[in-house]
């Protein structure tokens, strides 16, 4: 009888202890999407379509910064800075090459760097350079959540 009762008893205080584990990893975690936001953004001007592309840009990291997992939850507030130190465009041999460079920064000098040459119909130039863009955005936006993500662990 005495052997139930123990058995009985310690079944209880194993049950009440796994909730408060369960709730206890759930409360690490971070709930929601934190606000992130583009402080500056640096475009080279002396492209014919600069204001077309810098627009288009500025969504694709909008888009990009919503879906990266930041490692924070809905109070915390992000903020980086995006600059394309080159985007160059030559046409070769029929085939517009396009060579991108671009610095993703956050606070307290964290940053990422992407560089893509990618070659694509010269007749289709701002669908190719868009898409550069998009591929050297998600590059940086990814590697500077991943930053911040292994900063927030640490702490």
């Amino acid at each position: 009888m005495r052997r139930a009762f123990l058995l009985g008893c310690a079944a209880l205080a194993l049950g009440c202890l796994v909730p408060t584990r369960v709730h206890a990893a759930l409360s690490e975690t971070p709930f929601g999407r934190p606000k992130v936001k583009l402080d500056r953004l640096d475009f080279p001007s002396e492209i014919a379509e600069s204001k077309e592309l810098e627009a288009h840009l500025r969504l694709t990291l909008k888009r990009e910064a919503r879906r990266a997992d930041w490692g924070a939850g809905r109070q915390s507030r992000i903020s980086y800075r995006f600059s394309v130190k080159e985007l160059d465009l030559r046409e070769e041999a029929g085939v517009l090459h396009v060579t991108c460079t671009a610095l993703g920064r956050l606070p307290k000098g964290k940053s990422a760097k992407s560089h893509i040459v990618f070659g694509g119909d010269p007749r289709e130039r701002r669908k190719v350079v868009e898409h550069v863009l998009e591929i050297v955005a998600r590059g940086v936006v990814a590697r500077l959540a991943e930053l911040e993500r292994v900063r927030r662990a640490s702490l």
